[in-house]
């Protein structure tokens, strides 16, 4: 019997005529598997891409606006603002418009006939008004919902909006033309632009509240919801008397304008701006 230091331990033997069975490849699912087209609605993977005109399906909650995530905003940001002030002040001065005039022409039409004759206000000039408005507004839905696409997505906004706006008052003229009222539609425009012009002098304080401070994203936005929200129906109570003063119309064709021209935008500008 050999010894313990010197016995070799044995091997156990090793079939080398024999190959292993090949382990199995883990499955590599590329991009959306075909099955889960068929798959049930519940176990498929949904693809978040919502159409604004349908009802939205996100929770309320998600529904709110998002808190900015940069406070520190570009420079052509107060660019901007300054330049908007410059202008809203330059015309006030050019036009030698009262700061007493304006309230009154709203409310009452002999007023704002005086404002119109006595400061010069021509369609043209007046259109100004309405241009400057959308850049107001413009900035406002920017702020709340494009930040993130610079002064290209703030000046392609505005462009939008203008252009909204001008074939909105073409529009407005166009039935004016053809139900014959053109004094109606006249007065009317022109009281939309004091409208407008009153709303942007005392939207311009709180942009760069919205803006710059903190709480200005919940806070100073209602506000300024708020202050649109009335412009909309005091300008849409001094249409229907307008209407009903110059105009003998039927007042079918007013639910068609009203439903049309002034509330359509609204909702479909609202459905967008809540979507993004």
């Amino acid at each position: 019997m050999p010894d313990a230091d010197t016995t070799i331990a044995l091997l156990p033997f090793y079939q080398w005529d024999t190959t292993p069975a090949p382990m199995p490849e883990a499955e590599v699912n590329v991009g959306l598997p075909l099955d889960s087209l068929f798959r049930p609605h519940d176990v498929a993977e949904p693809v978040c891409r919502q159409s604004m005109f349908v009802p939205s399906a996100i929770a309320p909650e998600h529904h709110q606006l998002l808190p900015r995530t940069n406070t520190a905003q570009p420079a052509w940001v107060f660019v901007l603002l300054m330049a908007l002030v410059a202008l809203v002040y330059l015309y006030y001065r050019i036009r030698k418009i009262k700061p007493a005039q304006l309230p009154q022409a709203i409310v009452d039409h002999r007023a704002m006939d005086r404002m119109v004759r006595d400061n010069n206000l021509v369609p043209i000039r007046l259109m100004s008004i309405g241009i400057f408005t959308m850049a107001v507004l413009a900035t406002v839905l920017h702020q709340e919902a494009m930040a993130d696409t610079g002064f290209g997505g703030w000046a392609l906004l505005t462009v939008v909006l203008s252009a909204a706006y001008m074939l909105r008052l073409g529009l407005i003229r166009l039935l004016g033309n053809i139900f014959d009222r053109q004094e109606a539609v006249s007065t009317y425009i022109t009281s939309n632009y004091l409208y407008h012009l009153a709303l942007s002098t005392l939207a311009l304080p709180l942009l760069p509240l919205l803006i710059y401070l903190p709480w200005g994203n919940d806070v100073v936005f209602y506000i300024l919801s708020g202050l649109a929200a009335l412009c909309f129906l005091a300008r849409l109570i001094r249409g229907l008397q307008v209407f009903l003063t110059f105009s003998k119309g039927s007042s079918f064709y007013l639910f068609y304008y009203l439903c049309i021209v002034e509330i359509a935008p609204l909702v479909i500008l609202a459905k967008w701006f809540f979507a993004q």
